[in-house]
């Protein structure tokens, strides 16, 4: 470059390496301008549900009364999702024809990485929560009102915004791996509840068995005495067996646990003045639990005597898969025996690698499913 005397002037380095740096700074800015910002990427659990309705439904925290739910994930199905990170979970209605009304709910959604898998959950909220547990979303969302879906159960139901709760994450949750528990404690917002939206859910159809063997006596479970019950839907490995019975309102029962009798034993021959009809069907008892029979809050219902349940955890092992015991109960102000039941732990553990907390947001625990869990997607980037 020539000034005006002719004289060669040579430009000033620093100042044409700072000009270069800038021209390069704004060129690198405009290209990412130009490009499409990464897409989210969706994980549905179960794949098997990405497109089409699972096999069963499930409530919404929050969206008809106060519930928290915890949905415990097994590590199995988000190995696509390691190192990635989670902005947002979706719930998708079920299948049905029928239209859902609309609703708007209070949520707090916490993520964490639990101690344990599914077949290890605990009825007790706090026992499933991880130590790196992150509040991601706090604050009110809205349910689509949601028109009904041709075809009913089994129908391909979209990831469309009428079909579907979406809450994203304020704080954003890094998942490195593990299993998952995704921790949802919901209330409606006053006046703004709706009396029936059902959310996709996926059912595994195992259960153990039950068999009745008769020698109840007393006042209660009908004129066949049969008013002990054990749930086979509960008598899983991973599970809480379920045992209940009805007695006098207010008294107390014993639920008594052993191997069946080679035959009955009447109560009258052990000293008991006790009817014929009441006969001890267990050959002995290895494990006596106590409860109180409960009257139900319905007038209508008091006929049917109080309710008593007690809730025995069955370990995940194959040591008891396929295990055989029974159960009766004894009332000791009637002196008198429920029918017993002969039941049998399921032959092997439930496969869906997902499982399900849910009751009330101020109790300590709830109930546990290990058959049974909502159908989510989440988004990551």
């Amino acid at each position: 470059m020539r000034d005006a005397t002719n004289r060669i002037r040579f430009p000033d380095r620093e100042g044409a390496e700072q000009t270069m740096n800038q021209v390069s700074i704004l060129a690198a800015a405009a290209l990412a301008a130009a490009l499409p910002a990464q897409a989210p990427q969706h994980l549905v659990v179960p794949a098997a549900a990405a497109s089409s309705d699972a096999n069963s439904f499930e409530w919404l925290a929050g969206a008809s009364a106060p519930l928290r739910q915890q949905n415990l994930v097994a590590a199995s199905h988000l190995t696509a999702m390691v190192g990635r990170t989670l902005t947002a979970v979706e719930f998708r209605r079920t299948a049905a024809d029928e239209a859902y009304g609309g609703a708007s709910m209070t949520l707090q959604v916490t993520l964490s990485t639990p101690p344990h898998g599914p077949l290890e959950a605990r009825k007790d909220y706090a026992a499933n929560v991880g130590s790196n547990a992150t509040l991601v979303f706090q604050g009110t969302v809205a349910l689509p009102a949601s028109p009904a879906v041709p075809g009913g159960p089994g129908a391909a139901v979209a990831w469309a915004a009428n079909n579907v709760l979406r809450i994203p994450f304020t704080t954003p949750f890094v998942y490195q791996g593990g299993p998952l528990c995704i921790d949802v404690v919901g209330a409606p917002v006053t006046g703004q509840a709706t009396a029936w939206w059902m959310a996709d859910a996926v059912f595994e159809p195992i259960a153990g068995s039950v068999a009745d063997l008769g020698g109840g006596c007393g006042a209660y479970g009908g004129p066949q005495r049969r008013g002990s019950h054990v749930s086979a839907r509960s008598l899983l490995p991973g599970a809480y067996a379920q045992f209940e019975a009805y007695g006098p309102p207010g008294s107390l029962g014993l639920c008594a646990l052993g191997p069946r009798a080679p035959q009955p034993i009447p109560l009258a021959l052990l000293g008991f003045p006790a009817a014929a009809s009441c006969e001890l069907m267990l050959g002995s008892i290895d494990m006596l639990l106590a409860a109180p029979f409960v009257p139900d809050a319905d007038p209508g219902l008091l006929h049917r005597g109080g309710l008593a349940s007690v809730e025995l955890r069955v370990p995940n092992s194959p040591a008891v898969f396929g295990v055989t015991l029974a159960t009766q109960w004894f009332e000791w102000t009637q002196q008198a025996t429920s029918n017993a039941l002969e039941w049998t732990i399921a032959g092997a553990a439930p496969t869906l690698g997902m499982a399900l907390v849910e009751g009330h947001p101020q109790e300590p625990a709830g109930v546990l499913t290990v058959h049974l869990a909502h159908v989510l997607r989440f988004e990551s980037q």
